[in-house]
């Protein structure tokens, strides 16, 4: 097999972006040229603001599929461009997990027995391009709603999305990420068991095998008509992350500093699995303003 360099990655994003870009414009132009006297909106050109948040079953603590309760004290993550597409979303049937008391036996082995799908071709189709927010940065999940870039929209129905990590990591949190497109630290526990750790991941080890990007393909985007100006907001869920996340591997230190997923341990595969996981990442669109606009108005 044939490794993708760094470089070749970035050239591949910039292509990708640039292909998502001359789509919205196509999009926007023919319907601009096929609306006279019709008064479609199809292909309006719009722009959305977007905002990034944890779900709130991972800010609190939650329990994954094996048993363990964790308790998020940081999460970071670099945040790529995102985008948008009319094409039906690929979805696992299940629901995510993180909410409620410890999953049943029967939950258990169902998720061992049927993991979750990954989106590959055959099973996910695009369609056609609808937005882009184009900017990466980075955010701490755990201080609420984050303000990202504006993005780039024609009117039309949006079904689902790409996630992309941002590599390298820029923005505010770009030091704590220290490389890394996710770091998060936390406590879990299990009846007497108890464990301190950290769990990074490059940009590497998030690389999906139809686009060669550090990307998610077949996100669920709420489906809407865009057909005027609102808010993107896109929900991440570390609960999905560390879901198969056996934290028994995980070291104990004296010191009580956290401890490090090992890169071949079972726990750190569980972790990149659940990175690669669709519905850690939910998006939708909400018209009108965002609320700091809102609020700005209001003074």
């Amino acid at each position: 097999m044939t490794s993708i360099t760094a470089h070749e990655r970035l050239c591949r994003r910039a292509a990708r972006a640039a292909l998502v870009a001359a789509g919205l414009l196509a999009a926007a132009s023919a319907a601009g040229c096929g609306a006279e006297g019709g008064g479609s909106t199809a292909g309006k050109r719009l722009t959305l603001a977007t905002e990034v948040a944890a779900d709130a079953a991972s800010v609190e603590p939650f329990t994954n599929a094996l048993g363990w309760t964790i308790t998020l004290s940081k999460a970071h993550l670099s945040v790529g461009p995102l985008y948008y597409f009319e094409g039906a979303p690929f979805t696992a049937q299940r629901a995510a997990p993180g909410r409620g008391g410890a999953p049943s036996l029967l939950d258990r082995l169902a998720r061992w027995a049927v993991p979750e799908a990954h989106a590959h071709p055959g099973h996910y189709q695009a369609g056609e391009a609808r937005g882009q927010m184009a900017q990466p940065a980075s955010v701490d999940l755990l201080q609420g709603t984050t303000a990202l870039a504006d993005a780039d929209a024609v009117s039309g129905v949006v079904r689902s999305a790409r996630f992309t990590f941002g590599a390298p990591p820029v923005g505010p949190f770009a030091a704590e990420l220290d490389g890394h497109v996710v770091a998060l630290e936390g406590r879990a526990e299990k009846g007497d068991a108890a464990r301190v750790f950290r769990a990074r991941a490059l940009d590497a080890d998030v690389v999906s095998d139809v686009t060669g990007e550090p990307a998610v393909e077949g996100c669920v985007f709420e489906e809407v008509h865009l057909d005027g100006p609102g808010v993107v907001t896109l929900v991440v869920k570390p609960a999905v992350w560390l879901d198969q996340v056996d934290f028994e591997d995980v070291a104990e230190r004296e010191d009580g500093a956290p401890a490090d997923l090992e890169p071949e341990s079972q726990a750190r595969r569980g972790f990149v699995r659940g990175l690669k996981k669709g519905t850690a990442y939910a998006l939708s669109f909400a018209p009108g303003a965002p609320e700091n606009e809102e609020e700005e108005k209001d003074r």
